[in-house]
């Protein structure tokens, strides 16, 4: 019985292995919960959500990203015009000092396009971030079927 809940255990953690916290060698970023998911409104395209907390004491810079599978990869900011959605190229994200700031749907995302492959629901996806001062952190979020951002259920 023992060996069945060890092995129930592993699946579990490997399950939610995209999930962990990724730091950078100085530990002054964290990204936390990151999730894909399949773009609604753009085929061949996958949007990626975060967290991304400071613990540093000097402010911080997300450049850019970067991906495997992807043929190009954008830093997007949402805005509102009207009621016309509009998500733009961001140059840049700034990671204000001991701040939490959120990649989520509508505010910020990463976008990987011209994917090189098809992609699926619950599958991971490589990613990673370069910072002007952390470095790189790459992370492995799970693709959601889930337009809010459920990030392990497959139906």
């Amino acid at each position: 019985m023992r060996t069945w809940h060890a092995a129930l255990a592993l699946v579990i953690l490997m399950a939610g292995a995209g999930a962990w916290a990724q730091s950078s060698n100085d530990r002054s970023i964290e990204i936390d919960k990151a999730w894909a998911r399949i773009s609604p409104s753009e085929p061949d395209t996958l949007s990626i959500f975060f967290d991304v907390t400071s613990k540093g004491d000097v402010p911080d810079t997300l450049r850019f990203a970067t991906s495997p599978i992807a043929g190009k990869v954008l830093l997007r900011r949402g805005r509102w015009e009207g009621l016309n959605f509009h998500n733009d190229q961001a140059i840049g994200v700034p990671i204000k000092a001991h701040r939490l700031t959120s990649f989520r749907p509508g505010v910020l995302e990463v976008t990987l396009k011209e994917l090189n492959a098809p992609t699926i629901v619950g599958e991971t996806v490589t990613v990673r971030l370069h910072f002007s001062r952390a470095g790189e952190i790459t992370i492995t979020p799970t693709i959601s079927n889930q337009l809010l951002g459920n990030r392990f259920r497959k139906n």
